[in-house]
């Protein structure tokens, strides 16, 4: 195993950057409450329409479904870098969202590469999704793979703790890799679910 480089201990002080990236961050979770609770029904006793516009966009849905799922799994997996360890607060939530909005930013480049595969941004509606999900997954994990190696193993701008289990050969965490595994077809699954107004097509 190759020695993680330990860059984290010196004092951490947010820049213009850091302070942009967050603002971008939290203003993407209240954008995203927005769209939650403008989706609602008004009332029980009158029937929704059918709303078409960029609500309905599937890279919206994506986004209002894989933001909490994210910065869960983010929150979750933290404490097994060691970023969580060597800085103060400021850098955990930065940390924090830099990393979800660069889960969202990926989920979203990947979605697209799939739709232009397909010519079609409602490709995870399409009966027959596995081929295309598996697609979607695999290029996630791929990226992590090389994500990890090239952070951790190579540049050293994160390490791990002794905690994080390790995939062999590759020598990378296995939790970021998981996260990969698991999310995007839970997040097809769920997009699938909750689309109403739309038949599946063939």
């Amino acid at each position: 195993m190759m020695p993680m480089p330990d860059q984290m201990n010196m004092p951490w002080y947010m820049g213009r950057i850091e302070w942009l990236e967050m603002a971008v961050f939290w203003l993407a979770v209240i954008a995203v409450l927005i769209v939650f609770l403008a989706s609602l029904p008004v009332s029980r006793t009158r029937t929704k329409k059918p709303v078409s516009g960029w609500r309905d966009w599937p890279e919206v849905k994506l986004v209002m479904l894989a933001l909490p799922l994210e910065l869960l799994w983010e929150l979750a997996q933290f404490p097994l870098y060691d970023v969580w360890h060597q800085n103060d607060w400021g850098y955990i939530l930065y940390g924090l969202a830099h990393c979800t909005l660069g889960d969202l930013l990926i989920l979203l480049v990947l979605y697209e590469v799939i739709a232009l595969l397909n010519r079609n941004r409602s490709w995870y509606a399409i009966n027959r999704v596995a081929t295309r999900g598996s697609l979607f997954t695999l290029l996630g994990a791929g990226y992590t793979v090389y994500s990890e190696i090239m952070n951790v193993r190579i540049k050293g701008t994160w390490g791990y703790t002794e905690q994080m289990p390790l995939l062999p050969i590759v020598d990378i965490g296995g939790m970021p890799f998981l996260q990969w595994l698991l999310i995007p077809p839970l997040l097809l699954w769920l997009m699938r679910m909750t689309d109403t107004g739309q038949q599946t097509q063939t």
